[in-house]
């Protein structure tokens, strides 16, 4: 197996420039106005909507309403009684052109349902308004993942750092994929699915309060305001913001119509991939609406799963990369055990599918295009294969080499 190459990123960046990142205390994104007190920072809403999101470590406070727009569109859908489909996309940057083809397979293959429900984070979220959509959108995924390089995603801006920048990069390319795909056509088709009782979420970390944020894009996109598709694009980008590599993204909220600023960061940083949190009931909300439905999670982890052996150099760029990577791992793991505890709580079935074991591409590059043309490759034969499924974590079978040199 090839090695994997764990310092490509800090061979490009002057080492006295990424201290001078991690220890300023200013940054290149300011706020024009000042962050929440903390008294009251649970309350705040972003200027002109109400009940568009929520704190991702519990539920929804406007659950009640929730639950009773889900009876309305039970009504009108009633197909949504036997059968509730909920897909999660994880993180992984470059590693989600491993989902991207494995929903284009999917699609070929057929089976693929119309999810009730779908969640994305960090490169998940760039997924998951495209996914929700339904394999009308698979080849603007396939865009995004094949046909994009590091200049596409990001600008290299490491000097900004001694002057206190916020990040090593720019993330101006990227917002411009984001605005070109994200338009008023797509937001317009998000609002009409969200009308008839279907869920879609993006989740963002607050870095000011250091929890997730989960937010209802459908709502968003069915509320009409001239800035909603903005401010969809905005949470995507936050969803997608490695710190530290990309800039946060400021956020205009109020309270009582005095203004405030939040900062939000990569979904990542607080989880890898979500479903809903703990305390929701669902049981209960199944008695409620006299609801028994066949229920699956579909999870997509955009990156290996099981720990990979690979002697470590001992310099400071070897060791930190090493450690990131194993702390982000051994997160999506508990994040995916999690995951198994609440469908054995809340009675769904758990179907998992990941980058395999034995995909060693060599990564060259932030976003390196042959690394993800191959990956997505292996996604799209993983989804046409006998087994593209698994139920634990420690299940796995493999895509057959011969099949992907034929694609």
């Amino acid at each position: 197996m090839r090695k994997p190459n764990y310092q490509f990123v800090f061979s490009k960046v002057p080492w006295f420039a990424l201290i001078l990142l991690l220890i300023s205390g200013c940054s290149s994104v300011q706020r024009q106005f000042p962050a929440p007190a903390e008294h009251h920072y649970e309350s705040v809403q972003v200027s002109g909507y109400k009940n568009i999101r929520f704190w991702g470590d519990k539920p929804a406070p406007y659950l009640d309403e929730a639950i009773e727009n889900l009876r309305i569109s039970i009504e009108s859908n009633p197909e949504w009684k036997q059968r509730f489909d909920l897909l999660a996309l994880s993180g992984g940057a470059e590693d989600g052109a491993y989902g991207a083809g494995f929903l284009k397979g999917w699609s070929d293959r057929g089976g693929r349902p119309e999810f009730f429900m779908v969640t994305g984070i960090s490169t998940g979220a760039l997924i998951a308004p495209f996914a929700f959509l339904g394999s009308a959108y698979d080849d603007a995924i396939k865009r995004l993942f094949t046909q994009s390089s590091k200049q596409d995603i990001f600008i290299l801006t490491p000097f900004s750092a001694l002057f206190g920048g916020s990040a090593l990069g720019d993330t101006k390319p990227l917002q411009k994929i984001i605005s070109q795909e994200v338009d008023d056509d797509m937001v317009e088709a998000i609002a009409r699915e969200s009308r008839k009782g279907r869920i879609l979420q993006i989740a963002t970390t607050n870095i000011d309060a250091q929890r997730p944020v989960v937010w209802e894009i459908g709502r968003i996109a069915a509320s009409g305001r001239p800035g909603a598709k903005q401010l969809i694009q905005k949470i995507m980008l936050a969803s997608a913001s490695i710190p530290g590599v990309f800039p946060p993204v400021v956020l205009d909220v109020e309270i009582d119509g005095e203004q405030f600023q939040e900062v939000h960061v990569d979904g990542g940083v607080t989880s890898q991939i979500f479903v809903y949190p703990r305390g929701l009931q669902v049981r209960e909300i199944e008695k409620q609406l006299d609801l028994h439905p066949q229920k699956s999670f579909w999870l997509i982890r955009n990156t290996k799963i099981d720990p990979e052996y690979a002697p470590v150099g001992l310099g400071v760029g070897d060791i930190t990369s090493r450690s990131i990577s194993t702390l982000i791992k051994y997160q999506g793991r508990g994040n995916l055990l999690n995951i198994s505890s609440l469908a054995e709580r809340d009675g769904f079935d758990i179907h998992i599918t990941n980058v395999p074991a034995d995909f060693d591409e060599p990564l060259n590059d932030f976003f390196d295009p042959v690394y993800m043309q191959r990956l997505y490759e292996v996604g799209y034969f993983k989804a046409l294969s006998d087994c593209p499924w698994h139920v634990t974590l420690n299940e796995e079978c493999n895509v057959m080499e011969d099949r992907l040199s034929s694609y």
